[in-house]
């Protein structure tokens, strides 16, 4: 699993650090099964996402391929989809209040990192 470090042009002072999902089991799980407490994930060669299983609501960024930020969904309740024709990635954290990514920002990956690498 990697970690990404993704920087907005608009507020150079945010930092998201995520964790990268990418295989398609990955994908499709997301955050289900975690808690409110959860860490947040980048959702990579991803236009959509559903919250069918989900136990809390989540905030979600769709993100088009270059960085540029299409839709955002604050507090989707279980049970519900979110999705962009443009989205070609997506950012999921559970639900909370404060500061989010917003429509037209761009982010730009500054980090990447993949745990594990290197171990013997």
């Amino acid at each position: 699993m990697a970690t990404v470090r993704l920087r907005s042009d608009e507020r150079p002072w945010v930092t998201l650090e995520l964790r990268a999902l990418s295989g398609w089991v990955e994908r499709m799980r997301g955050l289900l099964g975690t808690g409110p407490e959860a860490s947040p994930v980048v959702l990579v060669r991803c236009g959509s996402v559903h919250t069918f299983g989900m136990r809390y609501p989540i905030d979600v960024a769709l993100v088009g391929e270059r960085g540029e930020v299409v839709r955002v969904c604050r507090s989707v309740e279980p049970g519900r989809f979110c999705s962009h024709p443009d989205a070609s990635c997506v950012i999921e954290r559970p639900s909370r209040p404060g500061e989010w990514v917003e429509e037209g920002e761009h982010l730009w990956v500054v980090a990447l990192s993949a745990d594990g690498v290197g171990a013997t």
